[in-house]
């Protein structure tokens, strides 16, 4: 009876530790991170000193990400006077392609699509959060009519999670200086 015991409180002991480690692993394979964003991962190259970085992560109810971005400072003067931030998007495509904006992750042109949620950028260096849920997915196709394929349709925020987790999803930011991206960085969802 006394064997018993001493094995029933052992493994009431190590099963919580048991389980703590199974979570984390689940929340690595939830977590996603953009290799740097830089201009060269721009397509084409953009020649900038700005950087950048994006995080996600997956939740029941939507992804929650966080964009850290430093474009223009003072001190180095890597963009000319005046340039800022412009918006920030996550975009379908692979490595050294272009595609179609998904997410809006920040805007100062008042461009966010209806049903979407409207943040707007901060000035460099600068960081966005918060959580991309349906409404914020927008429809990306690829190709023109008649031959015209839809990649994405719009509130589809599984595809999207799918399409993240399999590297096909890049997060850019935009500034005066370089309207087509001034920063750029494939996600990438291999735990770091």
């Amino acid at each position: 009876m006394r064997k018993v015991a001493v094995i029933l409180l052992l493994s009431a002991t190590l099963s919580p530790g048991l389980s703590k480690a199974d979570t984390s692993r689940d929340d690595s394979s939830r977590r996603v991170k953009a290799e740097r964003l830089v201009g060269g991962n721009e397509n084409p190259p953009v020649v900038s000193e700005g950087s950048g970085m994006f995080k996600a992560w997956f939740r029941h109810d939507g992804i929650a990400f966080q964009l850290r971005y430093d474009v223009a400072s003072e001190a180095s003067d890597l963009a000319p006077e005046g340039s800022d931030i412009t918006q920030s998007h996550l975009h379908i495509a692979n490595p050294g392609t272009n595609g179609g904006i998904v997410v809006f992750l920040c805007t100062n042109l008042g461009n966010t699509p209806m049903g979407a949620t409207m943040r707007e950028c901060p000035p460099s260096p600068g960081v966005v959060t918060g959580s991309i849920v349906m409404g914020d997915v927008q429809t990306v196709t690829s190709g023109e009519p008649p031959d015209q394929t839809t990649i994405i349709e719009a509130g589809d925020l599984e595809g999207l999670s799918r399409l993240i987790k399999q590297g096909a999803v890049y997060a850019n930011v935009h500034t005066d200086a370089h309207g087509g991206g001034e920063v750029r960085g494939q996600l990438n969802p291999r735990p770091r």
